[in-house]
């Protein structure tokens, strides 16, 4: 008994240390495609999330005219007109005399760009007219921001 046991267990171990079963790899067309599925994801992504950057710049633009109009309406109303197009912007940070600034500093459009200040206005007739020369810096072409268009009002 001890023996055919000593047997059957023999058996048993020599069944599990089989030699090991080698796997075919990949093909060098089955690479290719997983790197071709790859890059289309990643340039789909890529396109999305910079549709959003742009979109989220142009927001951002909106907003910060919006709050120097404001910056100008305070100004307004304590000095009884708007600054003219030479003393610009800067007298809302820098004001006359002793007086307290209405803005802490003055912020730059999300490229980096001035904001370009005019009064009176050729779009706001009454009013100024403030904007952004958008992403491509240059005034006058169709990517400037405004607070003449209907989405830049207060």
């Amino acid at each position: 008994m001890k023996k055919l046991l000593k047997v059957k267990l023999t058996q048993m171990l020599a069944l599990t240390r089989r030699a090991p079963v080698y796997q075919r790899g990949m093909s060098l067309i089955e690479v290719m495609v997983v790197l071709v599925i790859i890059g289309l994801i990643g340039s789909v992504i890529t396109v999305s999330v910079f549709g959003q950057l742009s979109k989220a710049r142009k927001e951002t633009a909106l907003n910060q005219i919006r709050e120097i109009s404001k910056a100008l309406e305070l100004y307004q109303m304590s000095y009884r007109g708007y600054p003219s197009t030479a003393e610009g912007l800067g007298v809302l940070v820098a004001p006359k005399g002793n007086e307290k600034p209405i803005l802490p500093s003055m912020p730059t459009d999300p490229w980096g760009h001035e904001f370009v200040y005019i009064f009176p206005g050729t779009h706001n007739a009454g009013g100024f007219d403030l904007f952004s020369n958008g992403e491509d810096g240059v005034g006058g072409s169709a990517d400037d921001i405004g607070n003449w268009q209907s989405t830049a009002t207060p």
